[in-house]
Parts: C-alpha cells; sequence; structure tokens
C-alpha cells in the first residue's frame, strides 16, 4: 500500500475520485477500482510492496518489515473485513433489483467510509513505526516523488479549462457506467451531463488541500525519530484528513457527493431490460467474487 494510499484523495485513488459518484453507488467496485477481484486481492501482497517502493527503495532491514506489515493487514482483512465486503454487494445486488434511491447510495457510501476508515485505523501504526525508520535520503525521495505526482495533477486539473475537465469527467462517468449497464442511451448520457454540470468545480481546492496536507506530513516525518506522539500523530494525520478543510471547501464536497447520489439513482431508474440484466450480471460476478474470496479464506489453515 503506498504511503500516500492513507490520503482519501490520493494518486491511487484517483482512477475512480472521479467516477465515485458511479462506483460508490454501485458499492462493489470500490474495493479494487473495477479489476476482477479474485485475481487482484489474492496479488495484494506483491502489489503492496510495488506501491511502497514507487516512492523510496526499501533497505534490508524495511523489506522484510514491509512484508509483514502487508502480511498481517491482509491476514486481519480477510478474517474480518471481506464477509463485511461479501455481505454489501451482496445487499447491493438484491436492492438494485427492486430500485434504489439517493438515500440508499447515501447509506450504502456510509459503510464504504466506514471499512476504508477501519482500514487506515488498522494499518496506520504499523505504517508509522515503518515510516520512523526511514532515513533522510528516503524521506527526500519521497517527497520528490510526490512533487513528480503533484505536477501530474496539476497539469490533469489546472491544466486545462473547466470545459475541457468537465467533458473528461463526463466520458469517464459514461464509460463507468458502461462497464456495469452496457452503453447508455443518448437520454441516459444527458442525465449525467445535466447533472454534473450543476456541481461545483473543487479541482484548485482539492489541489491545494492536498498540498497542505503534504506539508503536514513532512513536518510529522521530520520528528519521526525524536518524537514520542509520532505514531499517534500520524494515525491522526491519516484518519482526519478534513482538518486542513479550507472554510466552506466541505460542505461543496457534500452537495457534490449528494447530487452523485441522485444522478446514479436517477440513471438506474431508466435502464431498459437489456441494461437493467447487464447491471445484474456485472453485480453477482462481483457478490460470487467476494463470496468466494470469504469461502478460500475459511478453508486456510489456521482459519477461525
Amino acid at each position: 500500500m503506498s504511503l500516500v494510499t492513507l490520503q482519501p484523495d490520493s494518486p491511487w485513488t484517483r482512477r475512480w475520485r472521479r467516477l465515485r459518484l458511479l462506483i460508490t453507488g454501485l458499492l462493489v467496485a470500490t474495493v479494487l477500482g473495477g479489476c476482477v477481484i479474485r485475481v487482484a486481492y489474492n496479488q495484494l501482497d506483491w502489489l503492496a510492496l510495488w506501491y511502497i517502493e514507487d516512492y523510496f527503495e526499501l533497505d534490508r532491514a524495511q523489506e522484510p518489515q514491509a512484508k509483514r506489515l502487508i502480511s498481517g493487514t491482509l491476514t486481519w482483512h480477510r478474517a474480518t473485513q471481506l464477509p463485511k465486503y461479501a455481505a454489501l454487494a451482496r445487499r447491493v445486488r438484491e436492492d438494485v433489483e427492486t430500485g434504489v434511491d439517493a438515500e440508499f447510495l447515501a447509506a450504502r457510501y456510509a459503510e464504504v467510509v466506514e471499512l476504508w476508515d477501519a482500514l487506515l485505523q488498522h494499518v496506520a501504526p504499523d505504517l508509522a513505526r515503518l515510516l520512523q525508520t526511514l532515513s533522510d535520503e528516503q524521506v527526500e525521495a519521497l517527497f520528490a516523488r510526490l512533487a513528480e505526482k503533484n505536477s501530474e495533477l496539476e497539469d490533469d486539473y489546472s491544466g486545462v479549462s473547466l470545459e475541457e475537465r468537465r467533458g473528461k469527467q463526463d466520458k469517464e462517468i459514461i464509460r463507468a457506467f458502461r462497464r456495469f449497464t452496457g452503453k447508455l442511451n443518448t437520454s441516459q448520457e444527458a442525465l449525467v451531463t445535466g447533472q454534473t454540470a450543476q456541481m461545483h468545480d473543487l479541482s484548485s481546492d482539492w489541489l491545494r488541500r492536498r498540498a497542505v496536507w503534504q506539508g503536514e506530513f513532512r513536518v510529522l516525518l521530520a520528528g519521526r525519530k525524536s518524537d514520542p506522539t509520532f505514531v499517534d500523530r500520524f494515525t491522526d494525520l491519516v484518519l482526519n484528513p478534513n482538518q486542513f478543510d479550507a472554510s466552506g471547501y466541505r460542505g461543496l464536497v457534500e452537495e457534490n457527493r449528494q447530487r452523485s447520489f441522485r444522478l446514479v439513482a436517477e440513471v438506474l431508474g431508466t435502464l431498459t431490460p437489456a441494461q437493467a440484466k447487464h447491471l445484474q450480471k456485472s453485480l453477482k460476478t462481483y457478490a460470487d467474487d467476494f463470496d468466494s474470496l470469504v469461502s478460500a479464506s475459511n478453508s486456510e489453515p489456521g482459519s477461525p
């Protein structure tokens, strides 16, 4: 798991951040961003190590520590979290078949956030202890890599006009719907563009918020070897990123989120029989994959 994965607005989550309104609405894809769940989940150990080493190179002592962190997290996740994901996926599939509204999507989104926070709360202390072992050179490498990512994000979000950003967002959302429902018709695409046109453009605010978070992270890392409260402070930084929001920002985010729920509900309410069948098949695949992961986990030696 990348260090910046722990930010809700990190590069790792950028694939689905602007698609969150759909992926949150359908919920079951939130875990792995639309990958084939069973394949990707069973490869998370080396994927997580790869993400870490994308930001700095681990030394001989740190690599086994990172592997223990990842292995322990995955063992905990399989035992305590996977059944919750499976149950959530099944519920979404069942309820979507009879129709859902914005309130249903908001409630399921809250469940996803709760699962995400549980993961962060579990992994943050161990990750903090790994961070305490970093050399000054590794810290510099980490922030040099973050600077590269920031530059790429600025090009994506600030380097184009509002119209271009909205156009790109609309295409991504429509593409995400297509993954679950098949091709949208003209009227359904109009629903998407009509709702997104009314959303607040928070690109610049998000970039500033990200920069503030990283600045606090850097200050915290400077005392990683001497601050006895480092683990607790890092955990708080990870779990409470909203503490750095500018005045009014969180309210605008919430307005966008509620509009997103309405968008998903409206589009799902217009599905043709063929689209509805496509959606059920997609959701069944995700639900079955989660159930298979749970079964495999329960059959492993030493499982409860």
